[in-house]
């Protein structure tokens, strides 16, 4: 057995509790189990406890996308560069809310040099879904312009360190006013998204800097509200607008012509439904491209707060009110060690 957050229901916070369940297991020959000692907490994860973002068939409905630990077994097909013992960080389809976490074995890396557990857990799923926005989607050129919404966030930090770091581009962040000073930290333009009188967010701001259809790539966690006319209003030719998710609602009225007109591409994007070989081959990129910089610590995750694994409801309400920046993680290395059962 071992220690995990379970949901009695969809809802709040109040849903959610520590309890013992069957220990995570080894079930298939690429399969890695992993002892956590630090989670991430995304807001997919607040999602999934309000019911809205099931788990893929075949996972765990243990909340957890990615973690940090050490090895504690192996599958007979694992690679002989994972062994038991190992520290590394994983991407999850669930179950990094646990003692145990069972990872895919293309989705294991070992910790950046130098990082705690508690830095590492808040690489995976973060910066891999920062990585595929901006590499696969966006497909992000040198000196190019990507608007990325939400600046203040793990994603939107990421993003932005990516943008500048590895792409050699301008990362212009949206934000509020209170988190401008976070963002200037890794972002060369931060915009407050305070409205101005006619009502507009960020597009204005935008055009008095850089001019019309002047943003290349826009990173957009929010859709709702202005946020998508706004973007119409500033895409380059051939721009691209990745939308990740729906913090400002789904429902919107849109006026299409502005994005056909600059022959702009859009795409709604999420990684934990991917296959294992499109993880395992966006993680490989990853390790190649973007790990050296971790390593070097020119690029890093923006921790902001840690709760216990106790403490689980605290820290989805310290997101839930946009109390935060960066990234929250979840720290069990003070839990008991316990033999594999």
């Amino acid at each position: 057995m071992m220690r995990a957050v379970v949901l009695k229901g969809f809802g709040g916070v109040d849903m959610m509790s520590v309890a013992e369940v069957p220990m995570a297991a080894v079930k298939r020959s690429t399969d890695v189990l992993i002892k956590v000692m630090a989670a991430g907490v995304n807001r997919a994860d607040l999602s999934q406890r309000r019911g809205h973002y099931p788990p893929p068939p075949g996972a765990t409905d243990v909340m957890g996308l990615e973690v940090a630990g050490v090895v504690a077994q192996v599958g007979s097909g694992v690679d002989s560069s994972i062994k038991e013992g190992d520290n590394v960080m994983a991407l999850l389809p669930g179950g990094g809310y646990a003692e145990y976490a069972v990872a895919q074995m293309g989705c294991v890396m070992p910790m950046p040099q130098g990082y705690s557990f508690t830095d590492a857990a808040a690489v995976p799923e973060t910066f891999i879904t920062a990585w595929q926005i901006l590499n696969r989607h966006g497909k992000v050129k040198p000196r190019q312009r990507v608007l990325i919404h939400a600046g203040a966030s793990g994603i939107g930090s990421a993003c932005a360190q990516i943008t500048e770091k590895y792409f050699k581009a301008t990362a212009i962040t949206t934000s509020s006013e209170a988190k401008l000073d976070v963002c200037k930290g890794y972002a060369s333009v931060t915009l407050s998204r305070t409205k101005d009188e006619a009502g507009w967010a960020f597009a204005p701001k935008v055009k008095k800097l850089f001019g019309e259809e002047s943003i290349h790539v826009i990173v957009d966690p929010v859709f709702g509200g202005t946020y998508l006319s706004e973007n119409s209003q500033l895409l380059a030719p051939n721009g691209h607008l990745v939308v990740v998710a729906f913090m400002g609602g789904s429902l919107v009225q849109m006026n299409a012509l502005p994005f056909f007109r600059e022959n702009a591409q859009i795409t709604f994007t999420k990684l934990r439904c991917r296959s294992d070989q499109y993880k395992t081959t966006l993680v490989e990129s990853f390790e190649q491209e973007i790990v050296p910089y971790l390593n070097a610590r020119v690029i890093s995750p923006v921790i902001n707060r840690t709760f216990t694994l106790e403490e689980v409801g605290a820290a989805h309400t310290y997101i839930e009110e946009n109390r935060g920046y960066g990234k929250v993680v979840l720290v069990l290395a003070d839990a008991p060690q316990r033999p594999i059962l």
